[in-house]
């Protein structure tokens, strides 16, 4: 019997349904991510809008989904990214991630994240301060910028900029394999040991949840930074390798998602047991645990997408095309939902669901009904001119 890997590679445009479907349902886990902060023993002070209300589970929510969502995207955008360039050549790739990635990065980070930052002071102050002053004094100083939730659109601009030069230097080396090629035994324990090293190293100078916003033209997490510049070039290596199509690797879902449970497990018991992970020998034992569970979770999503939701189903279809813009605009639907619900005294997880169910589906319909029709509006200047 084929593998449905075969069919989802020959269909339209030889695009792998199962990872379209798998970076959209990321976007909406990133939604529930979000909204979860709000409600999370104990959560982080610079967080937007925090609710008295909070329960330790939704701590464990974030401290395991804030693991492996970005590697996910990373991964699922170094696999595409390739294809494209090849396909459009350098300039016009280039071109089409300047108009789709780097404006609206720098749109975001000038216009919108600091609006979102603001949140801090208006959601926990009766005097918030002056909103055009507070952007003026306030924002653009080291201890408060941030690039918000666009830091993942600046760091992709940096790594497609990346390929395109390579790819110009020496285009030999993103030669696609003529015959797949599955990973050695050894593969996934030293990618998974390099990913460690380079989540310790930068743990010896900053905590693992720091931010680095300094230099302005970058937001980023140095633990996370090398995780994330491996996960890019995984992905390139294995579209290069023919996985996931037809006779090439495709990773066990029972494998995989077991490996993933256990080290979830244990991951979340460490981190708990070990709050304070200063001590040398703990900051080993984070950085492998994060490491090896970050890979497990991603491949486990992998398989499981594959088995089950290679789909090219309508509902998957507008989620797929609407995935980028409604995680652009997510943050901003999430604050403000987050906020209304302050003073609503319902029991936390029921208040959860309806927060971060009524964010999901506001996201996608302005993506697909208002934004996405804005889009599709012809300019005013392609209707047919009067001749007098």
């Amino acid at each position: 019997m084929k593998s449905s890997v075969e069919s989802a590679s020959n269909r339209t445009g030889n695009r792998i349904y199962f990872l379209d479907n798998l970076r959209a349902f990321i976007v909406l886990l990133v939604i529930a991510f979000h909204v979860s902060i709000t409600y999370m023993a104990h959560a982080p002070q610079w967080w937007y809008v925090v609710d008295t209300q909070n329960s330790s589970l939704f701590t464990l929510f974030v401290m395991a989904t804030d693991v492996y969502i970005m590697p996910i995207m990373f991964f699922i955008a170094g696999y595409f990214a390739v294809p494209v360039l090849q396909r459009k050549g350098t300039i016009v790739f280039l071109k089409d991630k300047f108009f789709r990635i780097v404006l609206p990065w720098i749109g975001g980070v000038l216009f919108l994240a600091p609006v979102i930052t603001y949140m801090i002071w208006y959601s926990r102050s009766s005097t918030p301060p002056e909103y055009f002053l507070y952007v003026k004094t306030m924002f653009f100083t080291p201890v408060i910028f941030n690039h918000a939730h666009y830091w993942f659109l600046g760091e992709l601009s940096y790594f497609f900029l990346g390929v395109a030069i390579l790819y110009t230097m020496n285009p030999a080396i993103f030669e696609r394999k003529a015959i797949a090629q599955a990973p050695s035994g050894y593969f996934f324990p030293l990618f998974g040991f390099i990913m460690a090293v380079s989540f310790f190293i930068p743990s010896l100078f900053f905590l693992p949840d720091t931010w680095f916003n300094k230099l302005y033209i970058i937001s980023l997490q140095p633990s996370r930074f090398g995780a994330y510049i491996g996960y890019f070039v995984l992905g390139i290596y294995a579209w290069k390798n023919l996985w996931f199509t037809d006779g090439g690797y495709m990773p066990r879902l029972g494998r995989w998602f077991s490996a993933a449970i256990i080290l979830l497990i244990v991951f979340l018991v460490y981190r708990v047991t070990f709050a304070d992970t200063t001590p040398l020998l703990l900051k080993v034992g984070n950085a492998a645990l994060h490491s090896y569970f970050c890979l497990a979770a991603v491949f486990a999503f992998i398989a499981f997408f594959h088995r089950y939701v290679d789909s090219s189903a309508y509902l998957w279809r507008r989620l797929s095309a609407n995935s980028y813009t409604m995680y652009y605009i997510h943050q901003l639907i999430v604050i403000s939902a987050t906020y209304m619900a302050l003073k609503i005294q319902l029991p936390v997880f029921f208040k959860y669901l309806l927060v971060a169910g009524s964010c999901m589906v506001l996201c996608f319909l302005l993506s697909e009904y208002v934004i996405g029709k804005l889009k599709r509006l012809p300019p005013a200047s392609s209707g047919n001119k009067q001749t007098i």
